[in-house]
């Protein structure tokens, strides 16, 4: 059978992941060096997959008219927790299993989320600037003990901001569409509908995935609701924010800060909230750990292995 790697870096990091798949006896093509992302086109992807019987990607797209032309494609493995990319439907139409990588990077993509957090809440790089400088100025910051902590979502990532946001001292606010009472105690946590959990929050957490539903959640109404002087922070997926209309809230002034990892298009070099001061922006970096990467291509590895052997985990399996 053969394997397509896609997934980017697969390969140039901890070779074990890789060594495990070649002592399997697959046929092994690897282009995980080659830069495949959300915005590689549907003929690039054609030209690597097509006789492909399983994939290892990344946030590379599998949209229906790709999974189509895929006759012997059996697995897409992703390398990856989200899946916003790949059109499910098609894979169910077409007998193509896909699963995901669980567990391996929702506590480093919590970790960024806190870090955002601690960015505003003690403006460390402004104090640093200032003593480089020779001037010795101390000024107040706000903190965290006794801020709230607003997240929008609450899977594998949002259960993780919550296990770090509680010991700072946060009251931590989560809105998702099944809240479970047990994970009130279970995470220190209060669950809150949206419109007051975006009133109350000193800080906005946008956790969840991409769908119908979560497009665009977060425009400009949405970020009129937040409180005054508040800071809105996207680790998820770009298209759950209109980037334009948090750049307008951020510029009037009614939020203090935002922090985004993740964009429409990537890799983008233009975001329409770059150049503005009061916004953090990182590349689409909340999971890149050493730890995390290695452990999101061991799990990638091991979801194929299991399904070739007739046992994946029905936790990792989508479809």
């Amino acid at each position: 059978m053969k394997l397509v790697i896609t997934a980017r870096d697969f390969s140039t990091g901890d070779p074990r992941p890789l060594s495990l798949l070649e002592s399997s006896g697959l046929a092994i093509e690897d282009h995980s060096t080659e830069g495949f992302s959300t915005s590689t086109s549907l003929e690039t992807m054609y030209d690597v997959l097509k006789d492909a019987d399983l994939a290892i990607s990344g946030l590379e797209p599998y949209p229906r008219a790709l999974i189509e032309r895929l006759p012997n494609l059996k697995l897409i493995s992703r390398r990856s927790i989200g899946y916003d990319s790949v059109d499910l439907d098609a894979c169910r139409d077409h007998g193509v299993t896909v699963c995901r990588a669980l567990g391996a990077i929702e506590g480093a993509c919590a970790e960024l989320v806190m870090a955002y957090v601690l960015y505003f809440a003690r403006r460390v790089h402004k104090q640093n600037a200032q003593m480089q400088q020779g001037i010795w100025q101390r000024n107040y910051t706000s903190g965290t003990s006794g801020k709230t902590l607003g997240l929008v979502g609450f899977g594998g990532i949002g259960k993780e901001v919550a296990l770090r946001a509680v010991p700072f001292g946060m009251r931590v606010l989560y809105y998702c569409r099944h809240p479970r009472p047990e994970w009130e105690e279970q995470y220190r946590v209060h669950y809150a509908p949206l419109d007051q959990l975006l009133a109350e929050s000193d800080y906005v957490s946008a956790n969840m995935p991409l769908t119908d539903e979560t497009r665009r959640m977060f425009n400009a109404e949405r970020f009129a609701q937040m409180k005054p002087g508040s800071v809105f922070i996207n680790t998820a997926r770009g298209p759950v924010m209109d980037a334009k209309a948090l750049r307008a809230a951020l510029e009037s002034g009614h939020l203090a800060g935002a922090g985004v990892d993740a964009y429409d298009s990537e890799p983008c070099t233009d975001s329409p909230l770059a150049g503005c001061p009061n916004a953090v922006l990182t590349p689409h970096t909340a999971s890149f750990t050493n730890e995390a990467f290695t452990r999101l291509n061991e799990v990638a590895a091991q979801n194929l292995l299991d399904f070739l052997a007739g046992h994946l985990s029905e936790k990792n399996r989508l479809v």
